[in-house]
């Protein structure tokens, strides 16, 4: 990603909230692909003879072969439990993503938000810009989630009237019923062979705390991994059956996962 391009394209007014994460994250990709390119010359500069075998090159040799992924590109990464093949798939889409953003320099109609390495920071930006645009506080903002009756980013139309589109949410200890027409749908059981169900699009908007309705509403969860604990993310509302009630899927564990390990 060719910072100094992008950087050279941005007049002071073009750094809004969502404009400057997407500069964190390139910078934060570059860090990452600089490491790994710099490391896959070494190790073959090593095997060649060129450079003396260092410990670094063989633990290399060693995680491709096994299909790891290498703990020092695990430090500049993101959390991710996939195997290196996968991993390394899951990365050139994030490129890719991040290639269409700092392209177009504005919100894409919809962000993969499991590609990017602090989807909180996202997210705090969508608030930010919901605070500025109705003269709020922002420590009084809180995101709220609307989920659409699509899965596929393609039938997307455009931006949203508020907030932020955003795909790539996996649900975990529960199933997801779609709803028909305008109705949304709701938290339901998994289904067989369903471990992380797909969730639809996701219309995410801010509002003032006074504002959000928890009504019919489980407080789910949503981590970056199913390792959870250290990855959270943040805590979405979820729709669920008029006779339904929150505990039952606070028992079952049920969360949103950014991630389909």
């Amino acid at each position: 990603l060719d910072m100094i391009e992008i950087r050279a394209r941005l007049k002071d007014e073009d750094y809004t909230p969502f404009v400057i994460v997407s500069l964190q994250e390139s910078d934060r990709m570059n860090l990452l692909l600089s490491l790994m390119r710099s490391s896959m010359t070494e190790l073959e500069l090593g095997i060649s003879g060129a450079l003396n075998v260092t410990d670094a090159m063989e633990a290399l040799a060693g995680d491709l072969q096994a299909n790891r992924v290498n703990a020092l590109w695990t430090e500049k990464a993101y959390p991710s439990l996939k195997l290196l093949s996968s991993w390394f798939a899951d990365l050139l889409l994030r490129v890719e993503q991040l290639m269409d953003w700092t392209k177009a320099l504005t919100l894409l109609k919809s962000i993969w938000l499991s590609g990017l390495f602090n989807s909180m920071s996202f997210l705090t930006s969508n608030m930010q810009v919901a605070a500025r645009g109705n003269n709020l506080p922002l420590d009084f903002m809180v995101n709220r989630c609307r989920f659409y009756n699509i899965k596929e980013v393609g039938e997307v139309q455009g931006l949203p009237a508020q907030g932020v589109n955003v795909h790539g949410l996996f649900m975990e200890g529960a199933g997801w019923e779609d709803g028909k027409g305008e109705d949304e749908g709701y938290i339901t059981e998994s289904k067989m062979k369903e471990l992380h169900p797909t969730m639809p699009v996701c219309n995410i908007y801010a509002v003032h705390i006074d504002d959000m309705d928890w009504n019919n509403m489980y407080h789910c969860p949503v981590f970056s991994t199913s390792l959870r604990g250290a990855t959270y993310v943040f805590q979405a509302n979820v729709r669920m059956d008029p006779d339904d009630v929150e505990v039952r899927w606070v028992l079952a564990g049920a969360a949103m996962l950014t991630q389909d390990d």
